[in-house]
């Protein structure tokens, strides 16, 4: 059977028809604005770091908009919507292949002694807890659903929901957590000062270099750029040569261990006080980047990254 053509005419989309699409999306966005922060905190509360909350979110919204032009009923309670798909999107990233839950017992958990302790250790569950003992936890500990809803989402009883709540919240609690921790590999620290110096220099050419061939961009939530050269066409060109209403200075940072770069804007017609209004993550392999990842338009991550680090911060909303 002859193979289609990716290049012919016939392989390309109608402007008209993404347009339509784009539209589509802005007002579905737009409609679930005032729920953003909630399923931010909530996605933050599952994964437990900023960076896999976004990515969570996002996926989530990506979710819920092709649910919504499959649903024919009325979507009612918009958040539970919202926390269910957020569920089952994270759960289908992490899933083991045996089945999780086990070991169903109708005995009630232990009440964990102190909620704090379990919020803060979410930060840690990533490795600690099985995908779905930690959707129990955060579902029952932070949020305080029933257990029938629960298992509703998580596709159990409400046994095993009960059980996984015990194993979980003693894994928590186990003072011997730190050594089960492990840590993502962190990008070259050369390469993102590179990328800082290049961004405060104004150096599309220097800065564009520092991208492989194939790497991916993207602006989280507006933008997917693939490969050096429509990068440089796009995202570096804009933020360097048309955002003329701010001055850009890049500066690496630390958070957690990781460096990231923050982008300090001053604003041209203001009174000179810089304050970080984007943050970019890089991932490198031989010295260059593969992946850059723009938080521009995720005001809950730069404000949870602008207080831990103790900077001010400006944020312009989800969309343009």
């Amino acid at each position: 059977m002859p193979q289609p053509d990716p290049s012919s005419p016939a392989g390309v989309l109608p402007q008209p028809m993404l347009e339509t699409a784009q539209a589509a999306r802005r007002e579905f966005l737009g409609a679930l604005e005032p729920l953003r922060g909630e399923l931010f905190r909530y996605c933050r509360r599952l994964t437990g770091n900023v960076w896999d909350a976004e990515d969570l979110a996002q996926e989530t919204l990506a979710r819920a908009f092709t649910r919504a032009a499959q649903t024919h009923q009325p979507v009612e309670r918009p958040m539970a919507w919202l926390v269910r798909i957020a569920t089952n999107a994270y759960l289908d990233q992490v899933r083991r292949p045996a089945l999780l839950l086990v070991e169903p017992s109708e005995r009630a958990a232990p009440p964990v002694t102190d909620p704090v302790e379990v919020r803060d250790a979410l930060a840690e569950v990533t490795t600690l807890l099985a995908p779905q003992e930690r959707a129990a936890v955060v579902l029952k500990d932070v949020f305080d659903l029933p257990l029938k809803e629960i298992a509703a989402m998580l596709s159990t009883t409400e046994g095993a929901v009960k059980a996984a709540l015990h194993r979980g919240r003693g894994r928590l609690a186990d003072p011997e957590r730190a050594t089960a921790l492990a840590r993502r590999a962190a990008p070259d620290r050369d390469t993102l000062d590179a990328v800082a110096k290049a961004f405060t220099a104004y150096d599309l050419n220097g800065l564009t270099r520092l991208f492989v061939e194939d790497a991916v961009s993207d602006v989280i939530g507006m933008a997917h750029e693939v490969g050096r050269a429509q990068i440089a066409a796009g995202s570096l060109h804009h933020t360097l040569h048309l955002e003329a209403s701010v001055r850009w200075r890049a500066e690496v940072r630390e958070l957690d261990g990781d460096p990231l770069i923050l982008m300090w804007a001053t604003l041209t017609d203001g009174d000179g006080t810089e304050a970080v209004e984007d943050i970019l993550r890089a991932e490198t392999a031989g010295g260059g980047i593969t992946r850059l990842l723009w938080y521009y338009f995720c005001p809950d991550v730069l404000a949870e990254v602008g207080d831990r680090l103790g900077v001010p911060y400006r944020t312009h909303g989800h969309v343009l």
